[in-house]
Formats: C-alpha cells, structure tokens, sequence
C-alpha cells in the first residue's frame, strides 16, 4: 500500500481511501474490458466487487484470472433483459408515455382517459393495453425476485 487517508470511522465501520500499485486482478478486468466501478470491498484477504457485463466479457474476465493464477469466487450472477423483449411496443409506448406523464405519481398527474385521448383509443381498450403491460412487468418482477 503506497498511501491512504481514514475518511470516516465509528463503532461499526473504518472507511479508508488508499493507493496501491496497480496489481493483476485490475490487469485482467482492463484487459477484459470491463468498466472498472467503485466501491469495492476489501475484507478477510478477500477483493469483492459488483461487475456488470456481458456474459463473453466476464468470461474473458475468469479466463485472465486463471491465467495469471489470481484465485477468485462468483457469488452471484444475474441476468438482466432487453426491455423490447418484455413488451410488445405498443406496451412500452404506454408505459413510458404514462411515468412521463406523472400517472404513476400520487397523487396521479394525469388520467387514464387522458392517456387514451392521447393514444386516441377508447378507456377499455386503454385499461386493456394497461393491464397487459402491467401484468408481463410484475410477472417478470416476481419471478426474478423470488428466494
């Protein structure tokens, strides 16, 4: 460690700011081509970070690791899902039109006829198109949320 800076302590917690010389687990997330992101956790010997990327480039990113013989462990993945693939565009459309509007607000900021004048259809077919979209998002939700 080249140098660091206590920014806060209390009973439970010592946040420190350091240097250290650039090492090969910071080579290998560059060469992989991830973006570096902070904060990262440092505890028991153990380097912990949250990476976001594609699923090529955190392979590449495991590939480096071994091949520079730094040890490493994966606690978690997630797969995250292109939006177009959810809804249909007409769904997205309303979706966006609607947090735009403020109707998700509460108090709302508009109705749901207004927003039908807007997409010029009648409110069943507005409260249908609602319901649809509403229901694929929580749908989705609570299956990616579930223990």
């Amino acid at each position: 460690m080249r140098s660091y800076e206590v920014i806060h302590t209390d009973e439970q917690m010592l946040l420190i700011q350091f240097m250290i010389p650039i090492s090969e687990t910071y080579n290998a997330l560059i060469a992989s081509g991830i973006p570096l992101r902070y904060p990262a956790l440092l505890q028991d010997g153990w380097f912990s970070k949250e990476v976001t990327a594609s699923q090529e480039r955190l392979g590449e990113y495991t590939d480096e690791l071994a091949a520079t013989g730094i040890p490493y462990q994966v606690e978690s993945l997630t797969q995250s899902h292109d939006s177009s693939e959810l809804l249909t565009e007409r769904q997205w459309e309303f979706v966006t039109e609607a947090v735009e509007r403020g109707f998700y607000n509460t108090p709302r900021d508009c109705t749901l006829t207004e927003l039908a004048e807007t997409f010029d259809i009648n409110i069943s077919a507005m409260s249908r198109l609602r319901h649809r979209a509403e229901s694929r998002i929580i749908t989705r939700f609570v299956a990616e949320a579930a223990p």
